[in-house]
């Protein structure tokens, strides 16, 4: 279950550290069948490419009736990454680092999104692809930025999380709808970005039994720091990063924590991943005056 919870302070742990990267921005987006372009897109070869996997596998053939591939959104990664670069416009000047995560295949599988973003943006970026990692795809992805970036190889980076629902209905863990997030790194404004961790725990989550979780999201308990779940189901791999993108945005720029720090954490439900990476926002400046209590977490409602 996807956590985004108070991070425990350490200053021994971390005094004399360089710092990481900052986490400039995270934009979710959402898209239908309007930011496909016009025009008849011939899917032959890719009917093709699907019933000879399927024959490979031995499994039933999907394209005997194809209302899904038909009657679907059809939204490529192609397609994302147009409208992505389209509306980040300015916001991806001087990114020289471009790491794309996928987790599952393309209704248009003739093309590459990371080949497609790096030609698409000026100058001459570092393109990367990763895929089938399930919930860890977005943590590897931030931790090659993260470390590129620390190490001053490169400037700025820009990781893209894409999914897309136009699949075969056999497809396992099938997003319920065409999204991307893009997470923009460099040494602009916003959190510090901790080295992300990716364990193998073993064997998969569902194969642990678990506790119901509660839908419902708020402030970690006085106690101690309770885990608010807060991705939405179906999302195998941008899971609690549009959640992530909600605090932000409505936060002011900076969680209401006793110390700036949050930790993101996701279990994948298939694969034996465990993952966590730290946030940690700048100490605000000290008004004069008496010095007020500090709130609670403020923790955004959970994606619809």
């Amino acid at each position: 279950m996807p956590v985004i919870r108070r991070a425990r302070s350490s200053p021994a742990r971390d005094r004399g550290r360089p710092s990481g990267p900052r986490l400039e921005r995270v934009v979710p987006f959402r898209f239908s069948a309007a930011d496909r372009p016009p025009g008849h897109r011939d899917q032959r070869l890719y009917v093709d490419h699907v019933r000879a996997l399927h024959r490979a596998a031995g499994a039933p053939d999907p394209t005997e009736d194809l209302g899904w591939l038909t009657g679907g959104p059809g939204v490529s990664y192609h397609d994302m990454v147009r409208v992505v670069v389209e509306r980040l416009g300015d916001d991806l000047a001087g990114i020289d680092l471009v790491v794309t995560v996928d987790v599952g295949p393309d209704c248009r599988h003739q093309s590459f999104p990371a080949c497609l973003l790096g030609a698409a943006l000026p100058g001459d970026p570092l393109v990367l692809g990763i895929s089938e990692q399930g919930v860890a795809g977005p943590f590897t992805a931030l931790r090659i930025a993260h470390d590129q970036l620390r190490a001053g190889l490169r400037r700025r980076a820009l990781v893209l999380v894409l999914e897309q629902s136009t699949l075969p209905p056999d497809s396992p863990g099938r997003p319920r709808e065409d999204v991307a997030v893009a997470l923009l790194l460099g040494d602009g404004t916003g959190p510090r970005l901790g080295r992300p961790e990716v364990d193998v725990v073993g064997r998969a989550v569902d194969a642990v039994p678990r506790q119901k979780a509660p839908h419902a999201v708020g402030p970690p308990r006085v106690s101690g720091p309770a885990p608010a779940p807060v991705a939405a189901p179906r999302r195998p791999g941008a899971g609690v990063w549009p959640a992530l993108a909600h605090l932000m945005e409505h936060s002011g720029g900076r969680p209401r924590t006793a110390d700036g720090r949050l930790v993101i954490a996701e279990r994948d439900p298939v694969l034996p991943y465990a993952c966590r990476v730290t946030l940690t926002w700048p100490a605000p400046a000290r008004e004069p005056g008496p010095s007020a209590g500090l709130s609670a977490p403020s923790l955004p409602e959970p994606v619809a």
